[in-house]
């Protein structure tokens, strides 16, 4: 067994000073500390957050998978859109061809925020590619974002808020 002699010890002490772990006032303010930063980080939205939602949403329209784009609408809305979707035939008629996200903004309060898509689609019988600027509103409810409402492009129920 190999023990440190006293020598070597003496050269150690003073390098692991800078190796210790924090001075316990400091660490233990922080551990008081980061709980409430997660805490606060809950309640309200961020962009980082966001994004990925409208991500999801364009995904699932694009590839017509109406039910996944249904989840990411408030919950009083999502068998409306469904409905819409069915009557309208749009599994088979409608084409979202392109979308790509202009802008996105979170109100200062983390609750609501709108966001600008550029978004182009065709609804069979008619062969004429339709664009427009879609202004998507989305509200921060039980710790997700939800689509509340959407100006312009080809879900007509949404407009209504």
């Amino acid at each position: 067994m190999r023990t440190l002699s006293n020598y070597k010890l003496k050269r150690l002490l003073p390098i692991m000073k800078y190796l210790s772990f924090p001075r316990p006032p400091l660490f233990s303010l922080f551990c008081l500390a980061l709980p409430s930063l997660l805490a606060c980080s809950q309640h309200a939205g961020n962009l980082s957050t966001l994004k990925p939602r409208i991500e999801k949403f364009h995904q699932a329209i694009r590839w017509k998978d109406f039910s996944a784009a249904s989840k990411i609408l408030q919950p009083q809305k999502q068998s409306l859109f469904l409905n819409a979707r069915l009557q309208s035939n749009d599994i088979h008629d409608l084409s979202i061809t392109d979308y790509e996200l202009e802008e996105a903004e979170v109100s200062t309060d983390g609750k609501t925020a709108v966001c600008t898509s550029r978004l182009s689609w065709f609804h069979l019988p008619h062969i004429n590619e339709q664009n427009a600027l879609v202004r998507s509103h989305f509200v921060w409810e039980n710790k997700n974002w939800y689509l509340e409402r959407q100006e312009n492009g080809p879900f007509q129920e949404l407009a209504a808020p």
